[in-house]
């Protein structure tokens, strides 16, 4: 039984990197991991992401799934990679010019305000970047506005009933409707099946 499941992480592990090579999108050796959780490909299946669209990636550090969303949106879409680390930006901008990606903007934000342009975006996504928020209700009160009237906010993020482990890393369910709720976001819905560790919340502004 263990080698069956060893085959089928080192089958899927293989897909991801061809699929990645294939596709030219500059996937790290660091990163692959993370991939593997994330399922980038199926990820953005999953929240709708298509050709043109723009889409604000809060928290993107230096780019791990920017460079996927960059690739899935096209020259006519766009990629807002939002952090707080300029340090992980100049890097992301720097691996942008290294391979040719000219759809990723990089945007220095505040701990309480990722500093979007207003009324942009299809869809923001906060990709296991949710536990590290000082102030969740306030960065996400003011995610808000970079959406366009009909833009969605999804979160991806670690739930502790999954893993066993009650830990920073991750976040209740309970927890998160609560700050989202006070940050004026309905809930739309949760994909609790796709990903093995993490949840997919969408949102929408109540208002």
């Amino acid at each position: 039984m263990r080698r069956i499941i060893l085959f089928h992480i080192t089958l899927t592990t293989l897909s991801g990197l061809l699929l990645a090579q294939n596709r030219n999108i500059p996937v790290e050796p660091s990163e692959r991991w993370l991939n593997e959780q994330h399922q980038p490909e199926k990820l953005m299946d999953a929240i709708g992401l298509k050709e043109g669209m723009t889409i604000a990636d809060i928290g993107a550090g230096r780019g791990r799934l920017s460079v996927w969303f960059a690739d899935r949106v096209g020259e006519t879409g766009m990629v807002y990679a939002n952090d707080i680390d300029s340090r992980a930006l100049d890097y992301l901008e720097e691996r942008c010019r290294k391979n040719n990606i000219m759809n990723i903007k990089a945007f220095m934000g505040k701990v309480d305000d990722p500093k979007l342009p207003e009324g942009k975006a299809d869809i923001a996504i906060i990709v296991s970047a949710y536990h590290h928020f000082d102030k969740p209700a306030d960065i996400l009160r003011n995610t808000i506005p970079c959406l366009k009237k009909d833009g969605i906010l999804v979160v991806v993020e670690r739930d502790p009933l999954k893993t066993g482990q009650t830990s920073r890393e991750s976040t209740s369910r309970e927890k998160m409707i609560r700050e989202t709720k006070e940050a004026g976001l309905e809930l739309i819905k949760i994909n609790s099946e796709l990903l093995e560790r993490d949840n997919i919340y969408f949102f929408r502004s109540i208002k």
